[in-house]
């Protein structure tokens, strides 16, 4: 997903991964399976299997590990702000953990083809001697517009062949 903000100093472009439910929604599925997973394993305990009722609820602690983390993961931000002579990008889940502060001037798009010609390319920023890998994450369609959200900027392309 791509968020543009734009104002008479600065454009922010905000990347994140598409996310078909909040956390919300996710917690309210994981007690609806705790719910109907306690059912099942209490009327089994009522039945003398009393075994039943911690693996029961191991199994609704890993889902809801796995869940968590999925949450979590798809909470990754990239913030790219670009102003008058700097380019700032900034990577991270709840607060930035990696941040590059470029000059835009020196500041480069390069594109990498990927092996299928179905799938997105790669898209680098690449300033002087360094590279950062930017919307990974991103679909075709996203990629696509977020390299003509750039170019749009003077940001130019660089077109590299595609790897072996």
């Amino acid at each position: 997903m791509i968020k543009a903000q734009t104002n008479s100093e600065q454009v922010q472009i905000v990347l994140m991964p598409n996310r078909s439910m909040s956390w919300k929604a996710n917690k309210k599925i994981l007690i609806i399976l705790f719910l109907f997973n306690m059912t099942i394993a209490l009327a089994w305990t009522a039945m003398g299997a009393w075994m039943v009722l911690p693996f029961a609820g191991l199994e609704i602690f890993f889902v809801g590990i796995g869940m968590y983390y999925v949450s979590w993961k798809l909470n990754f931000k990239q913030i790219l702000t670009i102003e008058n002579e700097s380019l700032v990008l900034q990577k991270g889940v709840y607060f930035p953990k990696q941040e590059w502060h470029w000059q835009r001037s020196a500041t480069r798009l390069v594109q990498i083809p990927n092996n299928h010609r179905l799938s997105a390319p790669s898209l680098w920023l690449n300033h002087l001697n360094e590279q950062v890998e930017i919307g990974d994450f991103l679909n075709l369609d996203e990629k696509k517009q977020l390299r003509k959200q750039l170019q749009d900027l003077e940001i130019p392309l660089i077109t590299k062949s595609r790897p072996v």
